[in-house]
């Protein structure tokens, strides 16, 4: 009876012991949460003294904070949330202003800031990122995002800290611009580098995934429906440049492309070996409403007008589109020239689009 007493007993204490530090985290993060808000507070805009007196009041603020937190490690991630503060406020403005005083007087305040510390593990990836981005900003903005990427593997010595960084600025490289030489080369600074097999495995799938519509790859052939009902396969075009707009009726850049993207075909209406294309991501359930909006903005019958139908057809996953507007011109081989295009309303896309034409002749 004493045995199952005890046991009571310790199961008893046990789960109070629990309900308190749960209580305590969730009062730390409240607090945690006051500190990022302190810095947030800091408008733009101000005048240099009156910039170094609001940032010596949130200061002063998360100092208040930080005494009310409850141990060791979460004082020394509200020490790294202050060091994100500075660089992302008194930081970003004293470079802006381009004041020398202003930007020492920064590197001076957050001087205790290593990023090859351990201690960074206890920030979230979110946090890091953040913390990292502030940093190279401030100290290093000459550095491309890629370029970061690089720093963090050969700089920072944990793994914890370094491959959600990495990965990051890998994925978020290929969806802007597919995979370039650039991207390879951090590829192959993973593999080096990096000793988590997960992360070289996640990269390795990313590669496989975006590599075949690289520029010089066989672009993947597909199959839809035109506003006509017919369907259109891209080997149908085979021997004639293929210029396609990827875009939605409801996505406002993609439809604010569309005029200039259809006046293409008109600039170009001697040239019978270029094509223009619309794919829509409507999908076939909004193939009616498509359909109207192609008539009232007077588009239809133009250009050939394609809608994907996600059941059927893999063009989504074939050409990694994640987002729209998305431009892809393949030459008259069927070769991808770019599947990540620089888009008809930027300014010099007459120049790039003209001279890419006049190199395919």
């Amino acid at each position: 009876m004493k045995t199952i007493n005890l046991f009571l007993i310790c199961i008893i204490l046990c789960s109070a012991f629990d309900g308190y530090a749960q209580q305590q985290k969730s009062k730390d993060d409240i607090l945690l949460e006051k500190i990022h808000a302190a810095y947030n507070r800091i408008p733009s805009g101000l005048g240099k003294d009156e910039l170094l007196q609001k940032t010596n009041d949130a200061e002063k603020e998360a100092k208040q904070v930080m005494d009310s937190l409850s141990g060791k490690e979460v004082k020394q991630k509200a020490k790294l949330l202050c060091y994100n503060g500075i660089l992302w406020s008194l930081g970003v403005q004293a470079i802006e202003m381009k004041d020398k005083a202003l930007q020492n007087e920064v590197a001076e305040r957050v001087k205790g800031l290593d990023l090859d510390s351990p201690v960074l593990e206890i920030l979230t990836d979110m946090e890091r990122t953040n913390l990292l981005n502030g940093y190279f900003r401030f100290f290093m903005p000459e550095l491309s995002e890629l370029a970061r990427a690089t720093y963090v593997l050969y700089n920072i010595k944990s793994e914890e800290v370094r491959n959600p960084y990495v990965l990051s600025v890998l994925l978020s490289e290929l969806k802007r611009g597919g995979y370039t030489d650039e991207v390879k080369g951090l590829m192959e600074d993973i593999e080096l580098c990096s000793k988590t097999e997960s992360t070289r495995q996640t990269a390795l799938k990313l590669k496989e995934k975006y590599y075949p519509v690289c520029v010089g790859a066989m672009a993947p052939d597909f199959e839809m429906e035109d506003e006509n009902g017919k369907m259109i396969k891209l080997s149908d075009f085979k021997g004639k440049v293929v210029f396609i707009d990827v875009w939605a009726t409801w996505c406002g850049e993609s439809v604010s492309g569309l005029p200039a993207f259809v006046e293409l075909k008109k600039q170009y209406k001697n040239r019978d070996d270029i094509v223009f294309l619309t794919i829509s991501d409507d999908g076939v359930k909004a193939k009616a409403s498509w359909k109207n909006f192609l008539k009232e903005k007077k588009y239809s019958g133009i250009v050939p007008h394609l809608i994907m139908n996600k059941e059927k057809d893999h063009f989504t996953e074939d050409y990694c589109i994640t987002d729209i507007p998305r431009y892809i011109l393949i030459d008259k081989s069927g070769k991808i020239v770019n599947a990540w295009y620089v888009g008809v309303n930027h300014e010099y896309f007459p120049f790039f689009f003209s001279m890419e034409l006049e190199g395919m002749n």
